[in-house]
């Protein structure tokens, strides 16, 4: 992106970059505004999603000094859903009863600028910033909705469904600094209807922003077009245009400053930006300042590009199967009337091996059994900083039909370092005894603990394999083969046709194993304080291809 000096000129640069990635690859998708899923006569066909003018900030985006290159900032995103477009460009109205609206966060990275203090800057996504990176969009009963005004209402609530969930895969902006009206330094800040901001001015500006965002979830109340080949092969863009002073949205007190995790366990931190009294004027010292812009964004779908060899993981799932210990297999939890086995659920998502670090989050669940109830998590951003995906690496080429979603791959393998939020007595007293020492959760104890994840995307639906006295026969095999072993150890191919043991995909339910080691050196399986193995009994692993 090219700036400019002066406003207009500014917003004409964002309008044409803007429009030259959007005409030539934008994709309608089937989208239902009630809910009703796969009703015809709720359906519409959805080019664009236009959002009401809203709210961004940048964090730390005001420091002592003015930006400078390599300056790091997390831009935060919020509005409300104002109408929908049909490819046409015709407007289709939303029900009165609802209330759309999606929040956003990831990192940017200053790339150049012009001026001192700068008064042209661009900004370019900052991959490495994995703590913040996200994209939520919410559905409620409307009245109430949410309040611009207080910066409420627009992530998670008690009364709030999300219908889509992605990550950020790629961002760019621009800002470009102008005299006020009259050649004033600085004017009001809030010029909405009422001054809601006594005592704060703001300095003069435009610019934009073009996110784009890798969809991981979609509910199919709402989305139900979106299979898993339309979801592998799309990506949400937004274009937004960013202005200070704030003239058609109040400025928002609050913003989300996280998502609620994969599976919607985490609960979403708030923001209150820090402005001083000129939002955007440099302090002469101190901390960074935040600067925060009226947002209008508008939301289309586009064709993505596919990263050769990388993938993408999304699961959630429960299994029956379980270890007394890391080398001693049991039966079905249901038909354990003595709970001597451990039950668990886990889900997350991860990506492969494009990223370094891969990007990505995982919680194990351990409910019931010899090992108590635990809760294992790393790279959320409720679990220590200090905890990530370390490695990922795709395995056993080929798409697994009719797994639709999937990329080149049917496994993948990952590892890290995690902690524990919560053990209850047992689990406290069966990871210790296997650790030999105390094991506690992380806001008692800043241990981290080495962990392996063996997946494997065999078809769908994930957790239903065949009956078939050949296939039943050729999946323990199988199983029995693939250990949960170093990343660059290669895992046995799934088909008879690679040199495998099963005949098609969808023969076996999909496999999840998952061990810890007992601090955060990495150990083998035999050297576990806890590990459990097992075809799903409930749940799906879906492997995506990895898109930019």
């Amino acid at each position: 992106m090219k700036l400019r000096t002066t406003v207009s000129a500014a917003t004409l640069a964002c309008a044409a970059f803007f429009s030259a990635g959007i005409f030539a690859q934008t994709q309608p998708i089937t989208f239902n505004p009630k809910g009703t899923g796969d009703t015809n006569a709720d359906k519409i066909s959805v080019g664009t999603f236009d959002w009401v003018p809203g709210n961004a900030v940048a964090i730390a985006g005001n420091p002592a000094g003015g930006l400078t290159v390599g300056s790091k900032v997390i831009f935060l995103s919020q509005s409300r859903l104002g109408s929908l477009l049909d490819p046409n460009g015709v407007v289709i109205g939303l029900p009165a009863d609802k209330d759309f609206t999606f929040v956003a966060g990831a990192g940017e990275v200053v790339t150049t600028t012009n001026g001192t203090p700068a008064t042209n800057v661009t900004l370019a996504f900052n991959a490495a910033e994995t703590d913040t990176n996200f994209f939520e969009m919410w559905v409620k009963a409307a009245p109430p909705i949410a309040n611009m005004l207080a910066g409420t209402g627009f992530g998670q609530t008690a009364q709030g469904t999300r219908i889509l969930y992605g990550k950020i895969i790629d961002m760019a902006g621009n800002f470009a600094t102008a005299a006020c009206a009259g050649g004033a330094a600085s004017v009001v800040f809030d010029q909405f209807v009422n001054n809601d901001w006594p005592g704060t001015n703001t300095i003069c500006g435009a610019g934009g922003t073009d996110v784009s965002v890798e969809i991981l979830q979609a509910d199919p109340n709402y989305f139900p077009g979106f299979d898993p080949g339309q979801v592998a092969n799309l990506k949400a863009f937004f274009n937004t245009s960013t202005v200070t002073p704030f003239k058609q949205a109040d400025p928002s007190r609050l913003f989300t400053g996280n998502d609620a995790g994969v599976n919607l366990t985490d609960a979403e931190p708030t923001i209150m930006p820090k402005l001083g009294t000129v939002n955007g004027a440099p302090p002469l010292t101190g901390d960074p300042l935040d600067f925060q812009f009226q947002a209008d964004a508008n939301q289309s779908f586009v064709v993505a590009t596919t990263v050769a060899g990388g993938c993408r993981v999304t699961y959630g799932g429960n299994d029956k199967n379980g270890n007394i210990s890391p080398n001693s297999f049991g039966q079905a939890c249901s038909s354990d009337k003595g709970n001597k086995q451990n039950c668990y659920t886990f889900g997350g998502q991860v990506g492969a091996p494009t990223i370094e670090p891969p990007a990505g989050e995982h919680t194990h669940h351990n409910t019931s059994g010899p090992a108590g109830d635990f809760v294992f998590h790393a790279g959320s951003h409720s679990a220590p900083k200090s905890t990530m995906i370390t490695a990922a690496v795709c395995k056993d080429p080929g798409a697994c039909r009719p797994a639709e979603a999937n990329a080149g791959f049917k496994q993948i393998d990952f590892e890290g370092t995690g902690s524990f939020r919560s053990l209850d007595a047992t689990a406290t007293a069966y990871l210790s005894k296997n650790a030999g020492h105390p094991v506690a959760p992380d806001n008692h104890d800043t241990q981290i603990y080495y962990f392996r994840v063996d997946m494997d995307d065999t078809g769908e639906p994930g957790n239903k394999p065949s009956k078939n006295k050949f296939d039943v026969n050729a999946c323990g095999q199988f199983f029995a083969a693939d250990l949960n072993q170093a990343l660059n150890i290669p895992d046995p191919r799934l088909l008879k046709s690679d040199g495998g043991f099963v005949n098609s995909c969808g023969a076996c339910a999909d496999v999840y194993q998952f061990y810890i080691c007992k601090d955060q050196n990495p150990c083998e399986q035999n050297d576990a304080i806890y590990a459990v193995r097992g075809f799903l009994t409930g749940g799906n692993i879906q492997i995506h291809k990895q898109i930019k």
